[in-house]
Parts: structure tokens; sequence; C-alpha cells
């Protein structure tokens, strides 16, 4: 299904192996030889890829090592390997350890929180080759084709938003969840005390809070920190969220 869809939008090269062109805010690839973490959390970078970032992000909240078993890497090795889903199907994809970086020699992308580009760079360059053919490619897409990719699991798009006691329910049986604003939700938040939501993007769902009516999302962004929002600015600022449609399992060992 994924493949179909994203094959309608992107470039017939889309399943070529190899490093993918660059995208806007990238001047050259620089090469990186960290350890990976993944215990930290995904980072979105200058790309505007919440897509698939705030899908990582969500899966990253309920199980901080599900993506562990995502990588193969030796320390010190020039390349990696990273498994992305291709119609439900593990599909391991080569990836070299060099990633997109400004002209100041900064990553452009994803990175871990607080790190390099770490193993979200590693699966945002798999998904790019794999699904795009170049990261400027994969600077566009819906929510629900992040989950699928990452997992294997499809999801389902939801105009209806949940409350929080249907969110409290979904987290509690591991079925992630990302909210996705739209064009006026900054004029709709502007009046909250931590700054408006950011518009045409997607968050993390993380949490919520029944007793206050609260719902609790990660920005991609900003990973790091918490949004609060009751019931009515949830409302105002977000236009659907996107659920895995089957709980998450467990870290996927030798898929």
């Amino acid at each position: 299904m994924i493949r179909h869809t994203l094959t309608a939008l992107f470039p017939p090269h889309a399943r070529e192996s190899g490093e993918p062109p660059l995208g806007p805010h990238a001047d050259h690839y620089e090469a990186w030889s960290g350890v990976l973490s993944f215990s930290r959390r995904p980072r979105q970078g200058a790309l505007g890829d919440c897509w698939l970032m705030a899908p990582m992000l969500a899966i990253h909240a309920l199980d901080p090592e599900f993506f562990a078993n995502a990588i193969k890497v030796q320390p010190g090795s020039p390349k990696a390997l990273a498994r992305v889903f291709v119609e439900g199907a593990p599909a391991w994809r080569s990836v070299n350890m060099r990633f997109p970086a400004t002209e100041r020699g900064h990553f452009a992308y994803a990175t871990e929180e607080g790190g390099g580009p770490g193993w979200p760079g590693i699966l945002e360059k798999a998904c790019a080759a794999e699904f795009a053919g170049s990261y400027a490619w994969i600077a566009r897409g819906f929510a629900k084709w992040g989950f699928p990719a990452l997992s294997g699991v499809r999801a389902s798009t939801r105009l209806t938003l949940p409350s929080p006691g249907e969110v409290e329910d979904l987290l509690a049986k591991r079925r992630p969840i990302v909210a996705s604003t739209h064009m006026f939700s900054p004029a709709l938040s502007r009046k909250r005390q931590s700054g408006a939501i950011p518009p045409m993007h997607v968050m993390a769902v993380v949490g919520a809070k029944p007793n206050t009516g609260e719902i609790v999302l990660r920005n991609p962004w900003r990973p790091g920190a918490w949004v609060t929002l009751n019931k009515r600015e949830f409302r105002r600022a977000f236009l659907s969220v996107d659920v895995l449609d089957q709980p998450l399992g467990r870290s996927r060992k030798g898929s």
C-alpha cells in the first residue's frame, strides 16, 4: 500500500540504492562515526519530513528499544543495515555513515536528541533512498505513511479527534498516535502561554490526563519538551490524528 501510494508521487528512480541527493538546507555529506544511543529520542532537523519523524517519535515514546533491532552496525564501520518495511514485509537497506550537513558542518537532518545523526539519521536516510530517491522528495507526505514504513503495520486517519480518555486507552494498548495541525493552527492557538502550534506539522501524541481533560504531545523539532493542550486547544489546532491499526509489536528481533 505505502509503496503503491508513494510511487504515484515520487519519481521512477525511487528505489535505487545509493546516496540520496541532498534536499534543502544541506550543502554536502559529512561522515559520522559515533555510537548509537537508542534511549535518545529522534529529533527532526531542517527537512520537512514530520510525516516520518513524528511516527518515529510516537513509536519511540511507547517503546524506546523498538528500533534497536531495526539497525545493524559494527562500531567504527562505514556502513549500517537499516530495516524499513515495504508492503508490510521487512526490507534491509545498506546505508553508509555519511549524512547531510550545512555549509558550516552541522548535521542538517534527523539526529538523536542532543547528539549526532545516530539511529534516526540512519533510518531517515534509508527511507529517503527506498521510498523517495532523494531527501528533497521525502520532505512531503502524510503521517499514515510513516507508521507502516517504520513498523510494517498500517495506520488509519481519524478526522474525529479522540478524547483524553480514548488517547489514554489507545496508548495503553500500545497503539502509537500522531496528530496533524492545519494552516490556521497558529492563529487559533497563539494565546497559549508556551506559544502557537506550528502550521502544517505533525506531532506525536504521548499521553493524556483524563481528570483534567488534557492531551500531551511532543514536537519532533523539540522532542524533549512536553506540549500540553486542553480539549478545546487540541480540537482547534489539530485537523486529524493517525493511529496504528494494531498494537505495536515488541522489537522485531530477527525480522
